[in-house]
């Protein structure tokens, strides 16, 4: 089995996870049904999907340690080569265990300053972070169009801003979360996630994420 490597340097391409992060918005945002409706059993969870020789999502391993098989192997356009595990927001139904949608999650380990000196920080929106499954995790929005150039591809990576030490270990460390807009146009937004795998020097660490975000500067502590 292979497992779907991080990106390296401080880029990863955004637009490609685009369409399939609009598809978890709005599962999510659907009127909730008490009782046995069709949502009453529904969850979310961050965490490893498997994909078979077949192409399709068979199991979970969520973030909190559970294994979740389905009943109905899952699609989905994004999902890389077969025969691998990636990193995916998976809404499905506990008692059926069948899926609802497979949401692509952004991988991709912190570039230096020396490497992202001159990397763009166009504004987003940053939402959220949070440890966990090993990873920092980063929510976050950006404001998206359609266009007629091909190679327009907005970016988005993580540079590690700071470092402090103390008693020879690492207690905080300050990332950047950095924006390429690359002439997309601004007509919506849609929100997506990014995960930073953590090296285990830093997993006890107090993790703070900044950003250019579109009302000034944005400052989260991961918690």
């Amino acid at each position: 089995m292979k497992h779907r490597g991080k990106t390296p340097g401080w880029r990863t391409a955004v637009i490609a996870a685009l369409s399939t992060l609009t598809g978890a918005a709005a599962c999510s945002s659907d009127p909730y049904d008490t009782g046995d409706g069709r949502y009453s059993y529904l969850q979310a969870n961050f965490g490893m999907v498997h994909v078979t020789p077949a192409g399709a999502v068979d199991y979970l391993l969520t973030d909190h340690g559970d294994s979740v098989r389905f009943a109905t192997p899952a699609k989905a356009s994004w999902l890389p080569a077969k025969d691998t595990l990636c990193r995916a927001l998976v809404y499905h139904d506990i008692k059926a265990k069948r899926v609802f949608t497979l949401s692509q999650v952004l991988v991709t380990s912190p570039a230096d300053k020396t490497t992202a000196a001159n990397a763009p920080s166009d504004p987003l929106t940053l939402e959220s972070a949070w440890p966990g499954g090993g990873y920092l995790n980063i929510g976050f929005a950006v404001k998206s169009g359609q266009t007629d150039e091909v190679d327009a591809r907005q970016s988005i990576g993580v540079r590690v801003d700071s470092i402090e030490m103390a008693d020879g270990r690492v207690r905080a460390v300050t990332l950047r979360l950095l924006h390429g807009q690359n002439q997309v146009p601004q007509y919506y937004t849609v929100k997506g996630y990014l995960s930073v795998p953590l090296p285990v020097e830093w997993q006890h660490a107090r993790l703070t994420v900044t950003a250019n975000g579109y009302q000034g500067e944005q400052r989260l502590t991961a918690q």
